[in-house]
């Protein structure tokens, strides 16, 4: 019987330091940690009609149409927390939403200046469309 105890407990302690191998080799992260890594990427808004977007916008942008009636409401669902930057055509209907974000209690909004039109030309003088 205490043969068996003593195996038993042999075999048990090489389990645990087992798991504690395996342990040290996975990487954790927490909720708070996980948030802000996540929360890094700005969310970027294309503001101008929807028929602008389809002809071509900023990868990853969302269209989000300033002069429509559902732009604040739209807006307000997004986290305030978040880096956000809007971007129109050439800078004029982006001002306007950058204002209404703010006035919204956005504190991180940003304006993408030259809008638009200057990301694409750069871009294609980088070679990519």
């Amino acid at each position: 019987m205490k043969k068996t105890i003593l195996i038993l407990g042999i075999l048990l302690s090489g389990l645990s330091v087992n798991a504690q191998e395996i342990e040290a080799d996975r990487q954790r992260i927490d909720v708070n940690a996980f948030i802000n890594k996540t929360s890094k990427t700005p969310i970027l808004i294309d503001v101008r009609t929807p028929e602008e977007y389809r002809e071509g916008t900023i990868p990853g942008a969302m269209s989000l149409n300033i002069h429509s009636d559902d732009f604040k409401r739209s807006a307000d669902n997004l986290p305030k927390e978040r880096e956000i930057i809007v971007f129109c055509q050439s800078g004029d209907r982006s001002n306007e939403a950058f204002e209404m974000l703010k006035s919204l209690g956005f504190k991180n909004v940003s304006q993408l200046v030259g809008g638009y039109e200057v990301w694409r030309e750069a871009n294609e003088k980088r070679g990519n469309k």
